[in-house]
């Protein structure tokens, strides 16, 4: 089966019968599937070149997704498909029952419908994982902060650095988070970097807008970010289990 693309009424549709069944969830109710029509009506979605694999994927963390999805489309292609917000807010309601904990756990409309700002992007359950693995795609381990939990949440670290751009270009900026926030020994975010504690991921946010202001972050390695961080951050230095 080839991936699809919404139409304009495809589109609207999707994000109204989220909006409805949303409501039923709320409600206690039981959510249907995603409309076969909608998914496969030329009305409401065209053909892509993209050909989505015979066997189901299994999507356990944000990181399947990513690799899911640059294996789906060639990396000649992302310049123009990180763009198309038809095309991933249909392989969101394709995958909808999985991104939902089988429809379980339904989030606002933007999870699966697209925006392509910066602002919004990162918050959709397919383009926002494919992007983040997509920069990283050489050493992906160094995101693994920001998709390492299952589709439905969204940790501290993704919700403060989602939306920085410099962090998308910069692999340097991806190590330092990525040993600074994650704890490889329990594969998850290290305790208290989901809150508003010194040295909290809010806080490494207000530091990198501050040094932009006097440095070329592009010219700077892990390293000499790692060494300069202030004092507040020393109890995740201190948690570190991995090296730089």
């Amino acid at each position: 089966m080839k991936a699809r693309r919404f139409s304009e009424e495809g589109l609207e549709r999707f994000r109204a019968w989220i909006i409805d069944v949303r409501a039923i969830a709320k409600a206690g109710g039981e959510v249907p599937p995603v409309p076969d029509d909608l998914l496969v009506d030329d009305r409401y979605a065209t053909a892509t070149e993209y050909e989505l694999p015979a066997k189901e994927p299994i999507f356990n963390t944000k990181m399947d997704i990513g690799i899911f999805c640059c294996q789906l489309v060639p990396d000649t292609h992302h310049e123009v498909v990180r763009g198309d917000a038809a095309f991933w807010s249909w392989l969101a309601a394709r995958y909808f029952k999985q991104l939902t904990k089988g429809r379980t756990k339904i989030k606002e409309p933007r999870a699966y419908v697209a925006a392509i700002g910066f602002q919004e992007f990162y918050r959709h359950l397919m383009l926002g994982p494919y992007y983040i693995y997509f920069a990283a795609r050489d050493v992906p381990e160094r995101v693994r902060v920001l998709l390492y939990d299952e589709p439905t949440t969204m940790n501290e670290v993704m919700v403060q650095f989602g939306s920085y751009q410099t962090l998308m270009q910069n692999p340097e900026i991806q190590t330092v988070i990525q040993r600074l926030y994650f704890d490889t020994t329990k594969n998850r975010i290290k305790r208290g970097a989901g809150g508003k504690v010194n040295g909290a991921p809010r806080r490494l946010m207000d530091f990198f807008r501050q040094i932009e202001m006097n440095y070329d972050l592009r010219s700077i390695s892990a390293q000499q970010m790692w060494d300069m961080l202030p004092a507040e951050f020393a109890r995740f230095k201190g948690q570190s289990s991995t090296v730089l």
